[in-house]
């Protein structure tokens, strides 16, 4: 009887803890919802500062202090992503949108974001031209591969190489980021997806992290319903193989096409309409854009949109932050000009919120979404991409 009754008892404790750590875990995605989009949120407006401050210095020494400004907010900013993009995983947090996803495309991106990385460690980066599809998340997929190569970045040393490519094995696809760089001793490579496990940054560049970037490419791997192998030695370097299933060529796929204008289109003049609630972020965006040769109008607030517009005003595209006061989202002031001017004036969505609900949202209504912080040269890219469609 005695027993029976601690039985229950220790039933009925193990019931209670299981819903503390749900409550747990609940309250921690409603702080990661909002953490996310705080803390980037300065990190976003300090990259644009520093970019346009690069564009004004130009003395040697100048530059390099720019340059390790430049490196140290890169930093935060990858440990900041790190931390949140752990801790929404575990919390359930991230849901898989799979569909038919270009390589070629995410591989031009990734080449685009890691060839300053890689020239300054004297690092020869080889992106293999791949012409292949896949079913995945393009998202989660290419914050896999950004993992896997920044890695390579890290523990690869000067005038080394690094590969990206892409091999067709039956109905799969291998994807591989190799480097002949430090490698991982084997006793380390079985515990080298779990968190908080770094190899010595030291034999490299003294760089550190949080040893976070294997162990969110593990999650995802599993979350997508991937593989991922990993071959390594030490002094020779690794090699690790994303296989995934292969795709056939749809009609219209994910992509990001990369076509930069020239300089002459790119000082036409085109008209383009920011609006941000933060003023930090709402100059240093108004800043950037007017040093790449637009005319550009700053606003804060879906009402002072509506104002510009009854007095006469239109725009070629719209960059809008997507929270805004009063309830009001960016979408509502894409919609709000389309309406007003009977056109499908191209918008940019920018976001700390890296919720799929605010990404769902994004796509229904034909919207590209950048999540802050938002590197320059990616915004330069799809402004101008935006801004040629509008000239054809």
């Amino acid at each position: 009887m005695i027993a029976a009754t601690e039985r229950r008892q220790g039933d009925s404790s193990l019931v209670q803890r299981i819903v503390e750590v749900e409550r747990a875990n609940q309250n921690k995605s409603q702080f990661l919802a909002v953490a996310s989009h705080d803390l980037r949120q300065p990190i976003h407006a300090l990259g644009l500062y520093i970019a346009e401050l690069r564009r004004k210095v130009s003395g040697e020494e100048q530059q390099h202090l720019v340059g390790q400004v430049e490196r140290s907010v890169d930093a935060l900013s990858t440990l900041i992503d790190a931390l949140l993009d752990i801790s929404k995983l575990d919390a359930g947090a991230v849901v898989p949108q799979k569909q038919v996803c270009d390589l070629s495309e995410l591989f031009s991106r990734i080449a685009a974001d890691f060839k300053r990385a890689a020239k300054i460690k004297n690092i020869r980066l080889v992106v293999r031209p791949v012409s292949a599809y896949v079913y995945t998340d393009p998202v989660l997929l290419e914050r896999i591969l950004v993992n896997l190569v920044s890695n390579a970045v890290r523990y690869t040393r000067p005038f080394g190489c690094i590969l990206l490519g892409a091999r067709q094995r039956g109905q799969q696809i291998h994807i591989e980021v190799r480097d002949n760089g430090i490698g991982i001793p084997e006793g380390m490579q079985d515990h080298i997806f779990c968190e908080f496990i770094q190899l010595n940054h030291d034999v490299i560049s003294g760089e550190k992290g949080l040893g976070l970037g294997l162990a969110i490419v593990d999650r995802l791997v599993k979350l997508l319903g991937h593989r991922i192998e990993l071959r390594s030695a030490p002094c020779v370097g690794s090699l690790f193989t994303v296989k995934l299933a292969r795709a056939l060529k749809p009609v219209e796929v994910f992509s990001l096409p990369v076509d930069p204008l020239s300089d002459a289109e790119l000082l036409s003049g085109k008209k383009v309409l920011i609006v941000d609630g933060d003023l930090l972020v709402l100059d240093g965006t108004a800043l950037i854009l007017g040093s790449w040769g637009y005319q550009v109008t700053a606003l804060t607030t879906l009402a002072a949109v509506q104002k510009r517009l009854v007095e006469g005003e239109s725009w070629d595209l719209v960059i809008s932050d997507y929270q805004l006061d009063r309830g009001a989202t960016g979408l509502d002031v894409s919609e709000t000009v389309r309406q007003h001017c009977a056109t499908l004036t191209p918008c940019i969505l920018i976001s700390g919120d890296t919720s799929v609900i605010v990404q769902k949202m994004a796509d229904g209504a034909g919207h590209h979404l950048l999540h802050k912080p938002v590197k320059p040269a990616k915004l330069r890219s799809l402004v101008q991409y935006h801004l040629k469609e509008v000239t054809h």
